[in-house]
Parts: structure tokens; C-alpha cells; sequence
């Protein structure tokens, strides 16, 4: 609609699926009751959705600032593209043992 962001239950499906509409309007009922954007003068279209990926971890007051952190994996393997121990041991086996070694790497 001329280039406006449409928010409310007449928005496109693309709208409320996207990132900015879901971090933006997370748990944004429970600050009123009814969803309604005093700003923009509507009601929301979409009101309850559950966040994948991300979780909120502080909202201001007056919800003017979001701050969200990344979930962690569910799959995610550990140590994946690191080199097994054994190959850093022959490697390094060249090298003087009066050098001191970093525990990091």
C-alpha cells in the first residue's frame, strides 16, 4: 500500500513472518492488553508467536529499546574443525621444549 509498512490484520503473510515484525511485536499484547500501536495507530495483526531463534533478554519501560541474544544450537557438534590433538602433538614435536606453549591453541 504506497510503499507503507502495514501492520495490522490487512498486512501481506510476508509482514508478520518476518524478523522485524517478530522482534519488534514479541509479547507486545501483554503491554496493553490488546496489541494496539499507539504510533502507528492500529492494532497489530499477529499477537502471539513464539521466537525460534532468538530470546529477549532486556525490554526498556516504555519498550522503546529491545535487546535479544542468540539461542544456542540444538545440533551444533563441538570441536567440529578443530585439529584432533594427536596431529598438534607430532606437529609441534619439532620444535625445542624450552619454548613455552600457548593453552589456547
Amino acid at each position: 500500500r504506497d510503499g507503507e509498512y502495514c501492520i495490522d490484520s490487512e498486512a501481506t503473510p510476508t509482514m508478520p513472518n518476518s524478523l522485524m515484525y517478530k522482534l519488534s511485536y514479541y509479547r507486545f499484547v501483554e503491554s496493553d492488553g490488546q496489541g494496539f500501536d499507539r504510533v502507528r495507530r492500529t492494532e497489530i495483526g499477529k499477537k502471539y508467536f513464539k521466537l525460534t531463534h532468538f530470546e529477549e533478554a532486556f525490554t526498556s519501560h516504555h519498550w522503546m529499546v529491545r535487546i535479544y541474544k542468540l539461542k544456542p544450537q540444538k545440533n551444533r557438534i563441538k570441536g567440529k574443525g578443530k585439529k584432533s590433538r594427536s596431529k598438534r602433538i607430532s606437529s609441534t614435536s619439532k620444535r625445542s621444549t624450552t619454548t613455552k606453549r600457548n593453552p589456547w591453541h
